[in-house]
């Protein structure tokens, strides 16, 4: 029951903070700040979990981080800056999120084996 409690909890406060993330720092007509930040952190932050225990697993990074990335709304920014006719932009936008993503979480892993 308490697992099912923080599941609940820790999807909560991810989804909170990535609203958040983007509600300060999407721009419209530009670069998704927001959800580059969200996406990069989280895969730091998944990094660093990388030999927790199945339950912190599933708490922190099922649920936690699961609802704090998102890789829905870095798809609809893409497509969106697509539409704009942003192509440089989107360019930028798609390998930044690539790159930043997958370096967080080798990041995140080396921190949490070098503990």
């Amino acid at each position: 029951m308490i697992t099912a409690i923080t599941f609940v909890l820790a999807a909560a406060a991810g989804a909170l903070a990535r609203a958040e993330a983007g509600r300060r720092w999407n721009r419209e007509d530009g670069l998704a700040v927001g959800t580059l930040v969200v996406n990069a952190t989280g895969s730091f932050l998944l990094g660093l979990l990388w030999e927790a225990t199945p339950p912190a697993l599933t708490v922190l990074g099922a649920a936690g981080l699961g609802a704090y990335t998102t890789f829905s709304s870095f798809a609809g920014d893409a497509v969106a800056l697509t539409q704009r006719r942003r192509l440089a932009l989107t360019s930028l936008y798609i390998v930044a999120s690539c790159t930043l993503g997958v370096a967080g979480a080798a990041a995140g892993m080396s921190v949490a084996e070098a503990w």
